[in-house]
C-alpha cells in the first residue's frame, strides 16, 4: 500500500479547514463579546485567532501548490485558541 504524499496530506488539511471556516464566521461577529469582561491577554488571544483564521486559510489556498507544508499554517490560530482558555 502505498504512503499518502505530502501533496495528498496538504489537500486533506486544507478541506478540513475550509469546512471549519463556516463556524469561524459565524462566531467572528460574536467573538468581541469575550472583551465584556474587560480587555484581558485571553480575550485579545480569543478574537485574534477567530479574526485572522479567514487569513490564514486565504494563504493555505494560494501557496498550498508551491509549499505544501503551508496547509499546517491555520494550526496556529487552533491552537492559540485552545490556549486560550476555551
Amino acid at each position: 500500500m502505498k504512503q499518502p504524499g505530502l501533496d495528498e496530506v496538504a489537500g486533506v488539511l486544507f478541506v478540513m479547514w475550509l469546512i471549519l471556516l463556516l463556524p469561524c464566521l459565524l462566531l467572528a461577529p460574536i467573538s468581541l463579546m469575550a472583551f465584556d469582561a474587560g480587555q484581558t491577554p485571553k480575550a485579545n488571544a480569543f478574537v485574534w485567532s477567530i479574526w485572522t483564521y479567514p487569513v490564514a486559510v486565504v494563504i493555505v489556498a494560494i501557496f498550498r501548490k508551491k509549499a505544501p507544508v503551508i496547509a499546517l499554517l491555520p494550526f496556529v490560530n487552533v491552537v492559540t485558541c485552545v490556549l486560550a482558555g476555551l
